[in-house]
């Protein structure tokens, strides 16, 4: 995958949506990163995914929809 920006957001969107699907109260972030996102391809650091889940969804969804 080329390193441009709407690429980087198309992939956010992604592991944003795959942990909508999976998150509940009960299951910790840890365990997601871990154990949930390798199953859907999806392979990122702790760090990263606290960096992912800071973003505004604003700044990952709307951008798509303008191009």
């Amino acid at each position: 995958m080329a390193y441009h920006r709407t690429n980087y957001l198309k992939k956010v969107s992604h592991i944003m949506a795959v942990y909508q699907e999976v998150k509940e109260p009960d299951i910790p972030d840890t365990k997601i990163v871990a154990k949930v996102f390798p199953k859907h391809n999806i392979y990122i650091s702790y760090r990263q995914w606290m960096n992912l889940k800071g973003l505004k969804p604003s700044e990952y969804k709307n951008q798509l929809s303008l191009f």
